[in-house]
């Protein structure tokens, strides 16, 4: 009984820690927050190179596998939220039921990675306006794109959740009218010309590069799902996060799946896999070919919209991931402070700065920037999203061993222990592929060893700190 109570006791304490912030966020709120982060460049963008890669049917395998992928996680991360609503996320939970230096080098790797999402937002939407307005200096427009973000991040929650629910709003009737065009294509109700799935079969049919090109792909398809975790994020400022937590989640699921693989359909059908690419997005391919002039203007404005909102919500998610380091003692003690509207505002200063000072290697060979950058970022994807995994089976395990009953859980992962046991398994197979693939290597050889720096950093220098701290 007494190792019950300290177990449970040590679960309050977790969420004792996320207090502080204010409970705005509703149902509606926490889905277009999550669908506004992942929603970006990801599908708008970098679809093309997929499908160029791995041929159509390859890409929608690629989608679909990354859609499976995210499943498991957020099946998972879903029983977290609901029974434990913190602001850190995974580095709470890595903290409260790994240890210390896991949750220390989570939490670190997870702020790094928003970071360099909002810088690579930030510079892809300096680009876009620089085609549309030539004649200005693309450092106006990251200066300014910089202040817009920072403006709404230091709104009061409520409103916050409102200006990204308005935001993503965009992205998703933008995505419904490319499917609608796509399907008057490819019927003929548009252009005239019933193409069908020509396109799909043809020149090497669905699956012209084979398997290897598929497993070459994942990470630009996983990136394109990065962001679905931000959801756990506004649980610590979510009014009944037991109750609306579990619908957010499974709704968003629903959506993006449905959304991303939709889309990747439709773009193999309207354009020959040979001419997508990252020169330009298939979005606007796919208007040109319904004959829409303007379709390069609206598809860039579009395109970023798209960009920025992703960047509120991964600036949104840095700030607190920064806030809850602190929390728990693993960042200084000022930035866990606090405005009059419950902005961590230090936090936020700390990670636009570092986005800001991003900028500016990220104009060298774009492409060749972007393409690392979203190795990068879905490796280490990868690895938070197996200890999001672990940190679920333990959560179960130690909930259990304080008394408590599964059934009472506000929302329980499916499959309980078979989908966080699949999804690590599933993870190290994709990180082994990367090794293998020449092409994706460079992501592990400069995500892993960060990793393990921030791990056997802690280790080695936390004990001596905290010695030092007491004399």
């Amino acid at each position: 009984m007494e190792s019950s109570a300290k177990q449970l006791n040590e679960v309050t304490e977790a969420i004792d820690k996320s207090k502080g912030l204010e409970r705005n966020f509703s149902n509606r709120h926490i889905q277009m927050y999550a669908i506004g982060s992942t929603i970006g460049t990801g599908i708008f963008l970098a679809s093309g190179n997929v499908i160029h890669n791995a041929g159509p049917g390859g890409a929608v395998v690629a989608y679909l596998i990354a859609s499976l992928i995210m499943f498991l996680m957020m099946s998972c991360l879903g029983e977290l939220t609901a029974a434990m609503p913190v602001a850190g996320n995974v580095q709470a939970y890595a903290t409260e039921f790994i240890g210390n230096a896991m949750g220390f080098t989570t939490g670190w790797v997870k702020w790094i990675n928003c970071a360099i999402t909002v810088t690579a937002q930030i510079v892809a939407s300096a680009i876009i306006m620089k085609n549309i307005f030539p004649d200005v200096n693309s450092l106006v427009w990251v200066v300014s794109f910089t202040i817009l973000l920072v403006i709404l991040n230091v709104l009061p929650s409520k409103h916050y959740g409102e200006v990204e629910f308005w935001f993503a709003s965009i992205k998703v009737i933008a995505v419904i009218l490319f499917i609608i065009t796509g399907i008057g294509i490819i019927t003929g109700v548009i252009g005239g010309d019933r193409i069908g799935f020509t396109n799909f079969v043809n020149d090497g049919g669905a699956f012209p590069n084979g398997f290897t090109a598929i497993l070459a792909s994942m990470l630009s398809a996983i990136f394109a799902f990065g962001g679905s975790d931000l959801i756990a994020t506004a649980a610590g400022e979510t009014k009944n996060p037991g109750v609306e937590m579990p619908k957010a989640i499974k709704g968003f699921l629903i959506s993006i799946t449905s959304c991303y693989v939709v889309c990747v359909v439709l773009i193999g059908c309207v354009i020959p896999w040979r001419e997508a690419n990252l020169a330009g997005s298939p979005f606007a391919y796919m208007f040109q070919n319904a004959g829409i002039h303007s379709a390069a203007l609206v598809v860039n404005i579009i395109v970023v919209t798209s960009a920025l909102s992703s960047a509120n919500g991964f600036l949104y998610a840095s700030t607190r991931t920064l806030w809850s380091l602190s929390k728990h003692g693993q960042a200084p003690k000022i930035l866990a402070k606090t405005n009059e509207r419950k902005v961590p505002v230090y936090s936020l200063a700390i990670s636009i700065m570092f986005a800001a000072f991003a900028i500016v290697s990220s104009f060298i060979a774009a492409d060749t920037v972007y393409l690392f950058l979203i190795s990068l970022l879905a490796s280490i994807d990868v690895f938070v999203y197996g200890v999001d995994c672990i940190c679920q089976m333990r959560f179960r395990k130690r909930y259990v061993a304080a008394g408590n009953k599964v059934e009472d859980l506000p929302y329980r992962t499916p499959f309980y222990p078979v989908t966080p046991i699949a999804a690590i398994v599933i993870y190290c197979v994709i990180i082994v592929a990367m090794i293998m693939d020449p092409t994706e290597r460079l992501a592990i050889i400069c995500g892993f060893p960060l990793i393990f720096i921030l791990y056997a950093g802690y280790k080695l220098f936390a004990p001596k700190l905290k010695t030092s701290a007491k004399q």
